[in-house]
């Protein structure tokens, strides 16, 4: 672009110019990462997901009593640093 008579870009025409070149690398950034991703999980495309026997059982997630909150509860908490992350164990959530 040039905004001149004699053809030497001007100061206008500098100033889009910059502009248009960071628009693509920006959008060449935003494009790479996501072809990144995507090849990333191409390889789950159109595999069945690999579960447990019993997911697969009519009452597999149907335990919705409290012995059985309170050990998953506790195995995914296992983990977790109790003084960053304090986990009361008491359950209410008053």
């Amino acid at each position: 672009m040039k905004d001149r008579y004699d053809g030497a870009p001007g100061k206008e025409a500098a100033i889009a110019n910059t502009r248009q070149r960071r628009y693509e690398s920006q959008h060449m950034a935003k494009d790479n990462f996501v072809k990144k991703e995507q090849a990333a999980t191409a390889k789950y495309a159109g595999k069945k997901p690999n579960m447990k026997a019993d997911m697969f059982e009519f009452n597999a997630n149907m335990q919705n009593n409290g012995e059985w909150a309170q050990g998953f509860g506790k195995k995914l908490t296992a983990g977790l640093d109790k003084v960053a992350f304090p986990v009361d164990g008491q359950g209410d959530d008053s």
